[in-house]
């Protein structure tokens, strides 16, 4: 028989952001917006998802440590960095909390489910999950290569210049070296992660307040399209009298008659007005959960 899931009177109360035993409350949890396919399932699980579905099991985790952050750590109440993985432009998309105890993960006993596990045992399981539930969208993403840049281990490797940190002078000097000691700039790979207070309270923060929009980099991409310098048109030095002013008419008329395009060709330039198709509504994340029910 699988065991019984833990009751609220067999665990801690949480004591959220201002518990006073020093128990991490704050967790960063990563889930993959684009489409990939595992096992001929689609696991993407996005932002868009969770707020379409409300609450949804935290599956499919099949890392040791992740398992017993869930397992023995997370409690009811415990906030949540929902974070964009395995994406063009990875960061922090939204907010959750966590909304049950841990319990066995059914989805390794499934055998058609992607990341079933044939060596657990539903009466000694091997994998644990929490139930999460949805709390904000951030109306900024917060993205990876800004966390990096602030901490000093951007592409250039270089700290926040004057400029720069007058940009983001909402941010104390605690905060800054809270977000330096993310697991997420250190330990890059572990998908669930546990959060400081105060680097939590800092991405928020960069969220909300921004002002570091205008900084270049690949993480920016429109700071760093607007970075580019516009190339200078390249002007034909004027001509007079009257033989090149003929000699321009007939040249204008010319390249008036060549530049009407041709049916086939206007066919091939015209924009497509057709709206773009709308995203699957249903699907998997990493796991069993359903994106919107």
């Amino acid at each position: 028989m699988a065991p019984k899931r833990k009751s609220q009177a067999d665990v801690p109360t949480p004591n959220g952001s201002g518990n006073s035993s020093g128990r991490i409350a704050h967790w960063l949890m990563k889930a993959e917006p684009d489409t990939r396919l595992e096992r001929g399932h689609d696991v993407a699980f996005s932002i868009d998802h969770l707020a379409a579905c409300k609450t949804t099991k935290w599956d499919g985790v099949r890392n040791p440590e992740a398992r017993t952050i869930m397992k023995e750590k997370m409690r009811t109440g415990d906030d949540v960095l929902f974070y964009h993985s395995n994406t063009k432009i990875p960061g922090v998309a939204g907010l959750a909390r966590i909304c049950s105890q841990s319990y066995p993960d059914p989805s390794a006993f499934d055998s058609n489910h992607p990341y079933y596990d044939p060596k657990s045992d539903p009466d000694s399981p091997k994998w644990w999950l929490v139930d999460v539930e949805f709390v904000e969208k951030l109306d900024t993403l917060v993205p990876l290569g800004l966390l990096q840049k602030i901490a000093g281990k951007g592409a250039d490797n270089k700290p926040l210049t004057k400029e720069e940190r007058n940009d983001v002078d909402y941010l104390s000097d605690a905060e800054l070296e809270a977000i330096k000691g993310m697991a997420l700039l250190n330990r890059g790979r572990l998908s669930v992660q546990p959060v400081e207070q105060r680097a939590y309270n800092a991405i928020l923060a960069l969220s909300r307040n921004r002002g570091w929009d205008h900084w270049p980099g690949k993480w920016n991409p429109r700071a760093a399209a607007s970075a580019k310098p516009t190339p200078a048109a390249k002007t034909k030095p004027e001509q007079n009298g009257p033989l090149e002013s003929a000699k321009t008419d007939r040249t204008a008329k010319a390249a008036s008659v060549s530049s009407k395009p041709s049916a086939s060709k206007k066919a091939k330039t015209e924009p497509n007005t057709e709206p773009d198709a709308a995203p699957p509504t249903d699907g998997l994340r990493r796991s069993s959960r359903r994106r919107n029910v």
